[in-house]
C-alpha cells in the first residue's frame, strides 16, 4: 500500500480538476449544439404536454435527451409553469420523464471509446470551425464537446489511477457503501457542480480504475438525483408560487424513489450485475474496471425508470402535495407592465423563447385593446380625472413594449437559422404597430378629448349609430387581430385583411351622417365636425395597423410552416 508521501496529491487533484473541467465544458457544448440542432422540433415535442400522463412522461424524457439535461428540462417548465403556460399536473409526467432521458448521457459516458476520441476532437473542431452551414457548424460543437466528454473523463481515470494503492482513499471508498455518506457527498457535489452527469462521470472514472465498489457509485448517483434537483428550486426564486412548487415536485420525485432504493442498496446492485455485462475471466481490480462503469449507468436508468413506472400512477397526490407545501398568493400575479412570459433562460433556444415572445405581444395587445376602448369613451365624454388614468394605464403598457423589443433584440444575437431571424423581424413589426395603436389611443385620442374638454365641444354628433359601428368594427377587428399573433387562423387572417372595403365604407357613412347632422351652418359646427372627423381618420388607422399586425402573423406562420 502506498501512503501520502509516495503520491503526488498536487497533481492527482490538478488532474481530477482539470478533467472535471474539461468534462463539464465539453457537456455546455454538446448541449448548446444539440439546443440549436433540437429547438425547432421542441415546438412540436411541447405539444404532448396537453396529452395523458404517459405521454407527457415521453415528451419530458425527448426533450431531455434532445438537450441533453434534465436540469435544463426542470427549468424549463418552472417557465412553462410560472407563465401559465401549462398547469403543474401536467408537469408531474414531464419530470419524471426528464429523469429517464437523463440516464442517456450516462449510457453514452459508459462506453470506452479513448481509442476515438482523437478523431471526436478533430473532427468536431473542423466541422464547428470552417463548416459554412449553421447546421453542420453545430454537430460539430456536438462532436467536439462529446470528445473534451470522453477526455475529461480519461484525465479523471489517470488522475485516480495512483490510488489504486492508497489505503485511505480505498478505506474512504469502502465507507461510501453506508448509504447516508454516499448519498450526502452525491448530493452536495452535484448542487455544487449542477449536474448530476458529472457526478456520474466521477464514479464511471472511479470504477474504470477498479476504485469503487458498485454499492458506493449507487449511493452517489442516488445522491446526485437529489443535488440535481437544487437548480429548479433556485430558478423558481422570484417566480411565482406555481414555479416553485414545479422544483418541488422534482425533489418530491427524486426524494421518494432515493428513500426506496436507500435500503436496498444490496439487493439493487445483484440486480443490476444480473442484467449488465460481465466479465467473469478477470478478477479483483481488472474486473470492477470492465463492469463498474456500464453498470453505474444501468443503475441510473433502472432507478429513474423503476421510480417512474411505481410514482406514474400518483402525480394528483404529489401535485397536491407540492401546492400545499408552496401555496399561491392571493395578490395579483404582477404589475402590468412586467413581462410575464419572457424568459431568459431560452434564450439559447429561440424557437421556444419566439412563442414566448407571441404570447407576450397578445398580453401586449389586450392592454392596447384596453387603451383604445377607453380612449373612445374619453373622446365622447370623458373627464379630467378619466384622462389622468389612461396616462398610468399608458405607461404600463409602454414598459411592456419596450421590454419585448429589447428581449427581441437579444434574441437576433441568439438565433441559428435564417427563418428565425425572419421571424424576430415579423415580432418586431407587430411590436411596434401595437406600440403605434397605444400611441393613437393614448396621444392623438387623448389630445382630441383634451380639445372637446377645453372647447366645450357637443358630442352629441359622435354618437350616432353609424360612427357607433364603425368604432365597433375597428375595435372587433384589433381584438381578432392580437389574436393572430399566438393563434394563426386562416380565416381570421383573411377577414382581416380583405375588410379595408368594409370600414372606409363604415367611415364614409359616419362622416355622412354627422354631415347631415351639422350642416356645417356655424364655426361651432365646424370645430365639432373637425373632432368627429379626427376621431374617425384615427380609427381608420387603428384599421390599418390592425391589418398590418394580421399580415405579419400570417408571415410569422408560414415561416413556421416551412420550418417545420
Amino acid at each position: 500500500m502506498q501512503t501520502g508521501a509516495n503520491l503526488d496529491l498536487i497533481e492527482i487533484v490538478g488532474l481530477l480538476v482539470g478533467g472535471l473541467a474539461l468534462f463539464l465544458f465539453g457537456l455546455e457544448l454538446m448541449t448548446g449544439g444539440l439546443k440549436a440542432i433540437a429547438g425547432s422540433r421542441l415546438q412540436s415535442l411541447l405539444g404532448t404536454l396537453t396529452a395523458n400522463r404517459f405521454r407527457g412522461v415521453l415528451a419530458g424524457a425527448g426533450i431531455t435527451a434532445l438537450l441533453n439535461s434534465s436540469t435544463i428540462t426542470t427549468v424549463l417548465l418552472v417557465g412553462f409553469v410560472s407563465a401559465g403556460l401549462m398547469t403543474l399536473q401536467q408537469s408531474v409526467p414531464m419530470i419524471m420523464g426528464a429523469n429517464i432521458g437523463s440516464t442517456l448521457t450516462a449510457q453514452i459516458i459508459a462506453f470506452n471509446i479513448s481509442a476515438i476520441t482523437p478523431f471526436l476532437l478533430a473532427g468536431g473542431f473542423l466541422l464547428h470551425g470552417f463548416a459554412k452551414r449553421e447546421l453542420v457548424r453545430e454537430l460539430g460543437g456536438v462532436l467536439l464537446g462529446l470528445g473534451l466528454l470522453f477526455l475529461g473523463i480519461e484525465l479523471m481515470g489517470n488522475a485516480t489511477r495512483p490510488l489504486r494503492s492508497f489505503e485511505p482513499f480505498i478505506a474512504a471508498m469502502q465507507d461510501m457503501r453506508n448509504p447516508l455518506v454516499g448519498i450526502a457527498i452525491g448530493a452536495i457535489f452535484t448542487a455544487i457542480v449542477q449536474s448530476s452527469a458529472a457526478t456520474l462521470a466521477i464514479v464511471i472514472a472511479l470504477g474504470s480504475q477498479g476504485l469503487i465498489p458498485l454499492e458506493s457509485g449507487i449511493a452517489l448517483i442516488l445522491g446526485a438525483n437529489v443535488g440535481t434537483c437544487g437548480t429548479a428550486l433556485l430558478a423558481s426564486i422570484g417566480k411565482s408560487a406555481e414555479a416553485a412548487q414545479v422544483g418541488i415536485v422534482h425533489l418530491l420525485f427524486n426524494m421518494l424513489g432515493v428513500l426506496f432504493f436507500a435500503f436496498l442498496i444490496p439487493q439493487f446492485a445483484d440486480f443490476v450485475r444480473a442484467i449488465s455485462p460481465s466479465a467473469p475471466e478477470l478478477t479483483g481490480a481488472a474486473r470492477l474496471a470492465a463492469e463498474t462503469p456500464r453498470q453505474a449507468a444501468n443503475a441510473h436508468t433502472v432507478f429513474s425508470v423503476f421510480s417512474t413506472l411505481v410514482l406514474i400512477w400518483f402525480t394528483k397526490p404529489i401535485g397536491k402535495l407540492a401546492q400545499k407545501l408552496a401555496p399561491p398568493s392571493r395578490k395579483a400575479w404582477q404589475n402590468p407592465g412586467v413581462p410575464r412570459y419572457l424568459d431568459d433562460t431560452l434564450m439559447d433556444m429561440p424557437a421556444l423563447a419566439i412563442t414566448r415572445v407571441q404570447l407576450e405581444l397578445v398580453s401586449l395587445g389586450k392592454q392596447v385593446e384596453h387603451l383604445v376602448q377607453r380612449s373612445l369613451a374619453l373622446v365622447v365624454e370623458g373627464n379630467a380625472q378619466a384622462l389622468a388614468t389612461l396616462t398610468d394605464d399608458d405607461k404600463a403598457a409602454d414598459n411592456l413594449s419596450t421590454s419585448i423589443l429589447t428581449y427581441v433584440g437579444q434574441l437576433s444575437d441568439a438565433v441559428h437559422t435564417d427563418d428565425e431571424g425572419r421571424q424576430l423581424v415579423d415580432l418586431a413589426r407587430i411590436a411596434t404597430c401595437l406600440d403605434a395603436i397605444r400611441e393613437v389611443a393614448t396621444t392623438s385620442m387623448l389630445a382630441l378629448s383634451q380639445r372637446r374638454l377645453a372647447q366645450g365641444t357637443d358630442t352629441a354628433s359622435l354618437r350616432s349609430d353609424e360612427t357607433a359601428q364603425f368604432a365597433a368594427t375597428v375595435i372587433d377587428h384589433l381584438e381578432h387581430a392580437v389574436q393572430t399573433v399566438a393563434h394563426p387562423d386562416a380565416d381570421a387572417v383573411s377577414r382581416i385583411v380583405d375588410a379595408k372595403p368594409v370600414i372606409e365604407a363604415q367611415a364614409d357613412a359616419a362622416r355622412q351622417h354627422i354631415m347631415s347632422v351639422l350642416q356645417l351652418r356655424s364655426q361651432e359646427d365646424a370645430v365639432n365636425f373637425r373632432l368627429a372627423n379626427d376621431m374617425i381618420e384615427q380609427f381608420n388607422e387603428v384599421a390599418r395597423l390592425s391589418r398590418a399586425i394580421t399580415k405579419a402573423s400570417r408571415s410569422l406562420n408560414d415561416v413556421r410552416v416551412v420550418a417545420s
